[in-house]
């Protein structure tokens, strides 16, 4: 028979032969004595050898056995390491770019390390010194999923921040490397069992072949069969030759499918980089462009990689870029800084990081940058600082108003509860004014709304004794403000000795929009009282009067006409529709 070992070399084959039978001699007497005893002594010689043979065979057969079992859990124990390595990598993956394709990887991870377990568990015996080992390698692994089950879970109901932060207390990695450690432990164990099994087969072979050398001394007519078992070893080549085929056409396809992940995982990475808006490129010390994720400045891929850097970034930022990666290049520290880049007339921002890119010498040849698009959120920052501007305008503006509010409210007031009850009722209209405004992000108010914040606890009375009447109008935040306190006033004023002191006196607010002389438009809004006490005109110009006669008008650049007649107040404002946000 022949028998190849396995570990060893395809050449390395045993051949263990039989010695031919059936030969005859022509001897007689003595010689044949001879002839039988040398027959004997050769036939016990072969019988000697054959079972010496069998029982190195045997333990050859045990040691390869050992071997295998112990490159097995060796190589089971890495499967299962690596699948934990690639559920970690899957993980770290779906938290920073929650990508759900990662989860489909983490899922097979999961599955690939529960499966290699099984395997290392099958090739062990329980009473191995590995079985320990394994137990502890199980444990440690199903914390580790554990753990990466939870963070998993949480970005799943979308708090990704409360993952990473688990990520990052560093309890996952205290688990990894206590499996490594575990990995390592049981490698080494395999190792040394493999080395010791090795040492044992290479005497087993030594002793073996001294068996055969002197069955060959002895027993010359194993030629014959030795020939033959010569044509069995060449069988058992082609066999060989026929796995090694099938061997290779395996790794082929193990190939093609690494392949085909590995430009799924790019197409991912790059997807990733397009959906975050980082743009990442590598450069040399001469900053010609090696490689770039995507395009930038306007230029596609083929146009940037080849060319150097003043070919690609415009000219109103070319001496910051390179002032900034020629810095690191030199120091070899990384670096920051917002690029602005005028393209078409139009200012693009970019946040640049760039660090150096070194070879496994640890000298830097290069470097490698990301840029940010962060245009609009330095328009924001403009539109920020814009507002507060304003802000401040209208603050100055709104200060301006109370503070002429408070003189002539104390000018005109005979105590200082008149003068807190007069003060608290024109702010509080102003501060009507104001919400309506603030409502409508100050780009104006209703005309309806302004009138009806002003009037509200007279208007919304069961049986109300206000009418207004109008169309749709709105005017502008400035006029909506001193519209407002006219319209206070006036209410005041009808409350104490108008129309609105008696149950029977009405009011009417009206208002229109009719075209002027010289075809611009005007806004007309009137104050019709009736059914109340007798008119007189007022004896003195208090702040009220001052508002609705003269502070109403120079307001929106318009004239008021005021009628204290016998019947009731009739008052009326007219001013431009231009100064209304829709003209």
């Amino acid at each position: 028979m022949s028998k190849a070992r396995a570990g060893h070399d395809p050449h390395d084959v045993v051949l263990v032969t039989a010695a031919p039978s059936g030969e005859r001699f022509e001897v007689s007497g003595p010689r044949r004595r001879r002839t039988m005893l040398a027959v004997i002594a050769t036939f016990v010689l072969l019988v000697a050898a054959c079972a010496i043979a069998g029982i190195l065979a045997w333990q050859d057969i045990r040691a390869t056995s050992a071997v295998m079992d112990a490159r097995q859990s060796r190589q089971a124990g890495v499967v299962a390491f690596e699948q934990l390595l690639i559920a970690e990598t899957a993980q770290r993956g779906y938290l920073l770019t929650r990508d759900l394709a990662y989860l489909a990887n983490y899922d097979d991870a999961k599955a690939g390390f529960a499966k290699a377990l099984s395997d290392l568990r099958d090739g062990v015996a329980d009473e191995s010194p590995r079985s320990g080992m394994i137990a502890d390698f199980a444990g440690f692994g199903a914390e580790k999923f554990a753990e990466l089950d939870k963070t998993v879970a949480l970005g799943k109901d979308g708090r990704f921040d409360d993952a990473i932060a688990i990520v990052r207390a560093g309890a996952g990695k205290t688990l990894m490397d206590r499996v490594r450690r575990i990995v390592n432990g049981m490698t080494a164990d395999a190792t040394g069992t493999v080395s010791r099994t090795v040492a044992t087969q290479s005497q087993l072979n030594a002793q073996l072949i001294g068996a055969i050398v002197i069955a060959l001394v002895c027993v010359t007519g194993l030629a014959i069969l030795l020939l033959s078992d010569a044509r069995r070893y060449f069988g058992l080549l082609e066999t060989r030759e026929f796995s090694a085929r099938q061997l290779a056409e395996t790794l082929e396809r193990r190939v093609a499918r690494r392949t085909r992940e590995l430009a799924e995982a790019n197409q991912r990475f790059e997807a990733a980089l397009r959906a975050s808006g980082v743009t990442v490129m590598t450069q040399d010390r001469d900053l010609v462009f090696t490689w770039i994720s995507q395009g930038i400045f306007g230029r596609e891929v083929p146009d940037v990689v080849g060319s150097p850097e003043a070919e690609v970034t415009p000219g109103s930022a070319i001496g910051a870029v390179t002032s900034l990666k020629r810095g690191v290049i030199e120091s070899g520290e990384p670096a920051r800084a917002d690029i602005r880049a005028a393209i078409d007339g139009i200012d693009l921002w970019y946040d640049l990081t760039v660090h150096p890119l070194k070879n496994d010498h640890g000298s830097t040849v290069g470097i490698i940058a990301g840029a940010v698009d962060i245009t609009r959120y330095k328009e924001q920052e403009a539109r920020i600082r814009l507002l507060m501007r304003e802000l401040t305008h209208r603050s100055k503006n709104l200060l301006t108003v109370i503070q002429a509010i408070v003189r002539q409210t104390a000018a005109n007031s005979t105590s200082i509860d008149d003068f807190q009850t007069r003060f608290s009722a024109r702010l509080h209209s102003l501060a009507g004014s104001h919400d309506l405004l603030v409502r409508e992000d100050w780009r104006g108010a209703s005309m309806r709304e302004l009138v009806r914040s002003q009037l509200g606890h007279y208007i919304d009375r069961a049986e109300s004794q206000i009418t207004l009447n109008g169309e749709p109008l709105r005017i502008g935040p400035n006029a909506a403000q001193h519209i407002g306190m006219a319209i206070h006033e006036l209410a005041t004023n009808a409350a104490k000795y108008g129309a609105l002191s008696t149950p029977d006196g009405t009011v009417t607010i009206f208002w229109h929009i009719s075209p002027a002389e010289d075809g611009k438009s005007m806004c007309h809004l009137s104050w019709t009282e009736s059914g109340g006490p007798m008119v007189q005109l007022p004896s003195r110009r208090g702040f009220g009067r001052v508002v609705i006669e003269r502070a109403v008008a120079r307001a929106v650049h318009g004239e008021v006409r005021i009628d204290y007649g016998p019947s009731g107040l009739r008052w009326t404002l007219e001013f431009p529709e231009r100064l209304t946000p829709d003209s």
